[in-house]
């Protein structure tokens, strides 16, 4: 067993799931695969991979990337990991910002791989994909007055101790309002939280999950939360914070 550990949470990643392990090889730390379901097999492949650091989660039906992740945190929290991160499992994320930002955590609690800001680079992105993730970002930030570049990006790593003072279970979002969430009650905290540059290449395997549910899951929320800024300060720590 490693001190840090990855999660990965797959829905109907056979193209690329054993690509991304053979990657992480490259790193000394154990990968915690969340599968829903997937019935392309992807669990199927982790499993027969049959390598001692990586384990599966076969977490039952479709329930989408923020119960998976909840899942994965949930285990590797109670296994005492220091470092807990997670990527995606399309290919789209370098093993070797990875790398770079699980160094960087030693002085942070959270660490974001962040596209937008110097020396992000974006690889192979249509201009209204490119227009949406700024969007959002920048919506976010204006609604719940947080400061970061890149509030939906799934390359992270947080500190294992600081992830357990979360109460995980009030983090009701899915999709890419996870991601905006987690930040959102890691800021309540005071936590700090860094942001490094990476290279974010689109998948060139499998399907995109982006979908307008998810698009628009996260702008009602958003929208909510901001309203909730304006009109009751000071709730958000104790909401998220054990």
């Amino acid at each position: 067993m490693h001190k840090n550990v990855v999660l990965i949470p797959t829905y109907n990643e056979a193209a690329t799931i054993s690509d991304l392990i053979n990657d992480l090889r490259s790193i000394s730390i154990d990968v915690l695969v969340i599968d829903d379901n997937s019935p392309d097999g992807t669990a199927n492949i982790v499993a027969n991979l049959n390598r001692p650091n990586v384990r599966l989660i076969e977490n039952g039906i479709k329930k989408g990337i923020g119960p998976a992740y909840l899942a994965g945190f949930s285990t590797a929290i109670n296994e005492g990991y220091e470092l807990i991160a997670t990527m995606d499992a399309d290919g789209s994320h370098s093993v070797t910002d990875l790398q770079t930002m699980l160094e960087a955590c030693r002085n942070s609690d959270v660490v974001m791989g962040t596209r937008w800001m110097t020396d992000g680079i974006v690889s192979n992105w249509s201009l209204h994909r490119r227009f949406l993730s700024k969007f959002g970002t920048k919506y976010a930030r204006i609604c719940l007055g947080l400061p970061y570049k890149d509030l939906t990006g799934g390359l992270r790593v947080y500190k294992g101790h600081t992830l357990g003072q979360l109460n995980l279970g009030k983090i009701r979002s899915n999709g890419y309002c996870f991601q905006i969430e987690m930040i959102r009650a890691f800021a309540s905290m005071r936590s700090t939280i860094k942001e490094v540059p990476i290279h974010f290449v689109e998948r060139e395997k499998g399907t995109s999950k982006m979908s307008r549910s998810i698009v628009l899951e996260a702008f009602v929320k958003v929208s909510i939360w901001g309203l909730e800024r304006m009109f009751r300060r000071n709730t958000d720590k104790l909401h998220y914070v054990k």
